[in-house]
This record gives structure tokens, sequence and C-alpha cells, in this order.
């Protein structure tokens, strides 16, 4: 049963950044996806920032059965609803380590 909730865990994080991207994609500053050692980094636009705090798409991620999804959904509403407030304000983040053991950073940026 761990390996199935660990496979719908990443399909679903999988598909949350598929959404990402497509929202990115009629855009000129799409969302940023950058490969780095051990993990990813994530820009997101300020429309698409504007998008997740207006959503509080970060409690859908806090749903998903992961042990960092709670913190991690917190964290990213936290951080869109900062940028939001502000003009062209956006949210970076990455994340590192095994699907498992996940961390990493998040930003509000101005």
């Amino acid at each position: 049963m761990r390996v199935v909730r660990s496979i719908v865990a990443g399909a679903l994080i999988a598909g949350a950044a598929a959404v990402f991207t497509s929202l990115g994609a009629g855009s000129a500053s799409a969302v940023a996806v950058t490969p780095l050692s051990g993990g990813v980094q994530v820009d997101l636009s300020p429309a698409d920032t504007a998008w997740v705090h207006q959503t509080r798409f970060g409690l859908t991620v806090a749903g998903l059965p992961h042990p960092s999804a709670a913190s991690f959904g917190q964290a990213l509403d936290a951080a869109a609803a900062v940028s939001s407030s502000v003009p062209n304000g956006r949210v970076t983040f990455t994340v590192y380590g095994p699907f498992d053991q996940l961390n990493g950073t998040m930003l509000a940026l101005q």
C-alpha cells in the first residue's frame, strides 16, 4: 500500500508541475524549471504566483499523501500571498533529495 501511495503522490506532483508549465506556456514569463544537482528549482511568474494565491493551490498540495506535502503547501500559499501583495511579486522554490525525504527552500520575491 505504501508503494501505491508513493506512486500516486509522485503522479500528483508531476501533474502539479505540468499545470504550472501549461499556465506559463501562453505568457512571455512562463514558469521556469531548472534542474539542480540532486534537485530542481522552480520560479513562478508574477501571474502564476497570483493564480496560486487566488486559488489557494497550496491547500491542494498540502493534501497529498507525502510527509512534506503539508508544510510545502502551507509555505507555498504563504509565499504566494506575500508576493501577490506587491507589483511583480513572485515565488521561487527549490526541492532536493530522494522522493521520500524531500527538503528545500521557498522564497517570496518582489
